[in-house]
C-alpha cells in the first residue's frame, strides 16, 4: 500500500519535488547532486510533516487529484513513525537489515525477545 501511494504521489507532487530538489541544491549541492529520486521524496515528505501549512496544502492537492484520505494519513503516518525512529535512532534488527543501517546509527534496539 505504501508503495502504491508513495508512486502516486511521486506523480502528483513531481512539480513541487522539483521544486524542492532545486531548492536543496542551492543550499547544498555537494551534498544532494548525486541524490537518489526515492531519497530526496522521503526527504521532501519529512519536510513537510515539519510544516503544517505545507501538509495541509499537499494533502488537499493530493485528495483532489484522487488519493484517497485514509491511504494519506496512513502514509503520513507510517512516514512520522519513521521520522520519529530515525531521530533516536530506535530499530529493529529487521528495519536496520531491511533499510541499510548503519550500526553507528543505532542508539537503541526495539527487539522485545528475552532469551531463557
Amino acid at each position: 500500500m505504501e508503495t502504491l501511494i508513495q508512486k502516486d504521489l511521486n506523480n502528483i507532487l513531481n512539480k513541487e519535488l522539483k521544486h524542492f530538489k532545486s531548492h536543496m541544491l542551492e543550499v547544498d549541492y555537494e551534498e544532494f547532486k548525486d541524490y537518489p529520486q526515492d531519497k530526496m521524496f522521503s526527504l521532501f515528505i519529512y519536510s513537510i510533516i515539519n510544516n503544517p501549512v505545507a501538509l495541509k496544502k499537499i494533502k488537499n492537492k493530493s485528495i483532489e487529484k484522487g488519493i484517497n484520505q485514509k491511504n494519506f494519513n496512513d502514509f503520513i503516518y507510517i512516514s512520522m513513525k519513521y521520522m520519529y525512529k530515525q531521530e533516536r535512532g530506535l530499530w529493529s534488527w529487521y528495519e536496520a537489515d531491511y533499510f541499510d543501517i548503519d550500526i553507528e546509527d543505532w542508539k537503541e534496539t526495539t527487539l522485545t525477545y528475552t532469551i531463557i
